[in-house]
């Protein structure tokens, strides 16, 4: 798989599991609400959508398929995404105090890469499984249609 067409397929996955589909949403533009605030069922039918729009040519059995590896890495996603949260605000915290803590500073930023790199890898574990799901005439097309939603997004900012 080449490199645009990875980056394209873990856009695809990232966008209908959560990731960088909810950071074109965190600021409340795009679709609607939040993703990372939505309930389990809000998000269930928000990536149906998203799969229906994206492939909306795809056999049912595809989109079923392509519903549960995005919702699954949602789901996983999710929790990891708070954590980066979280390490965000513990790492303003630490460099807004009187003395600079260098050593937890260190700690949080370390922690913080270690999610991102569970994250990377969830998120690239559901683009495999989507690109196999896919035709590679589908892939084209669904690549196409996520990256020109992921750069909007990403334009957003």
């Amino acid at each position: 798989m080449s490199k645009k067409t990875w980056i394209a397929v873990a856009t695809a996955v990232a966008a209908l599991g959560g990731s960088a589909f909810a950071a074109g949403h965190e600021h409340g533009h795009g679709h609607g609400q939040n993703p990372w605030t939505m309930d389990a069922t809000q998000a269930d039918k928000h990536i149906e959508k998203m799969v229906e729009h994206i492939l909306p040519d795809g056999t049912a059995a595809q989109k079923t398929r392509l519903n549960e590896i995005a919702k699954a890495c949602f789901n996983d996603v999710k929790p990891i995404h708070q954590q980066l949260e979280e390490g965000h605000d513990a790492m303003a915290k630490l460099l807004s105090q009187p003395a600079i803590d260098r050593v937890a500073l260190e700690n949080a930023r370390a922690g913080h890469v270690k999610n991102m790199d569970l994250m990377s890898r969830r998120v690239l574990a559901a683009a495999m499984d989507a690109a196999e799901v896919l035709s590679p005439e589908q892939r084209a097309k669904f690549n196409g249609a996520l990256h020109m939603m992921a750069t909007s997004h990403m334009g957003r900012h």
